[in-house]
């Protein structure tokens, strides 16, 4: 216990003893930090407290646990790295240039604001336009959250009409586009961290949406970025399913591209192989004396896999068992394989490069 006189800060001793001490949430000491700012005013309902109410407390009951992860995407929205452990210090070192109770305020005010956003980036269904809201979504089940500092840039340009809505849609595009791309091709995404940096360092004024394409499309080595052949043969040939959440992704865009009229349920389906994951006596015989090496190399690609709410009913099936079961299916993924006679490497090989040139329009570079 520590009994404290009128004239001490509560807020200054607990940054004292905790700074250098027990670890503490990241988040804890920052806003202790800023309520310090107003110690001139810390009596009951004075500017301290109102700081708090109005602009300290709705951040945090917006986010609740994610505030030091939020935090950290804040102070790298310039340009800086921000390590986790590094919030608290990055953040002073922010509020400490400001002279006056007014101008903690305002960047107060500034940081609630993109708190605000940044909770649609966790739920986008709290944003209100649907366009937006889908992209945010893909954002999210691509696990793509080391771009959230550019995109708490974009997304205050938008909201202040710096850009209009068609340039905030296709910058989201862009983004999307090259994510999915690198990931299809295997590029290494230890250096998407700096690349967002970057990408905030430079951020631009005019003609935004021109000047982040260029700045995707254009890098060498680890910036790389696959163009249409890199991207169109590595989805014929690489073995996606093993990385389930982009697998999952791609062939629910895949589905919803063709754009129906009475959408099918794409939250209930799963994944299938068409031809099975073990291959029954029947499929051996039919795939051919090769059968190990076709079954070990076209197994897990995207010309093998579709979208269906049969798959504990197909199983092992022979392929013509399951044409018969897809027969009344609504998805277009599934009703693509009526159109075969018989499945081997040439029918996989196929109706991969198929879904590839669908692939190449949803995922575009221009």
């Amino acid at each position: 216990m520590i009994n404290l006189g009128e004239a001490d800060d509560p807020y200054l001793i607990f940054e004292s003893l905790n700074h250098k001490g027990k670890p503490l949430n990241q988040a804890d000491l920052v806003r202790n930090y800023v309520l310090m700012r107003f110690q001139h005013s810390t009596s009951v309902g004075g500017e301290q407290e109102i700081v708090y109410e109005e602009l300290w407390r709705p951040m945090e009951s917006r986010l609740n646990g994610v505030m030091p992860e939020f935090l950290r995407h804040y102070g790298m929205r310039g340009g800086r790295n921000v390590r986790k452990g590094d919030i608290y210090i990055a953040s002073k070192f922010e509020m400490e240039k400001l002279n006056s109770p007014a101008e903690v305020k305002a960047s107060l005010a500034n940081m609630k604001e993109a708190a605000f956003t940044y909770q649609k980036f966790l739920n986008p269904l709290e944003e209100s336009d649907p366009r937006i809201a889908k992209r945010l979504k893909g954002i999210l089940e691509l696990d793509s959250t080391v771009f959230y500092p550019f995109l708490i840039r974009l997304y205050h340009s938008w909201e202040h009409e710096e850009i209009g809505i068609d340039e905030f849609l296709r910058c989201l595009d862009h983004l999307e586009s090259f994510y999915v791309r690198r990931l299809v091709c295997g590029v290494p995404t230890n250096a998407l961290n700096k690349i967002t940096l970057e990408l905030c360092l430079n951020l631009t004024d005019s003609k935004l949406d021109g000047w982040l394409h260029e700045r995707l499309t254009h890098g060498a080595g680890s910036r790389h970025c696959p163009n249409d052949q890199e991207f169109s043969e590595a989805l014929v040939v690489q073995r996606i399913y093993p990385r389930h959440k982009i697998a999952r992704y791609m062939l629910v865009a895949l589905e919803e591209s063709h754009q129906h009229k009475e959408p099918v349920d794409i939250d209930s389906a799963t994944i299938e192989h068409v031809m099975p994951q073990t291959l029954s006596p029947e499929w051996k015989i039919a795939l051919g004396i090769d059968c190990a090496d076709l079954h070990d190399r076209w197994l897990d690609t995207l010309g093998n896999l579709t979208l269906t709410g049969y798959n504990s009913e197909l199983g092992n099936d022979t392929f013509d068992e399951k044409k018969v079961k897809l027969q009344n299916t609504h998805f277009e993924l599934s009703r693509s394989l009526l159109n075969y006679s018989q499945w081997g490497a040439a029918e996989i090989e196929d109706r991969g490069r198929k879904l590839a040139g669908i692939a190449l329009q949803r995922w575009r570079l221009e």
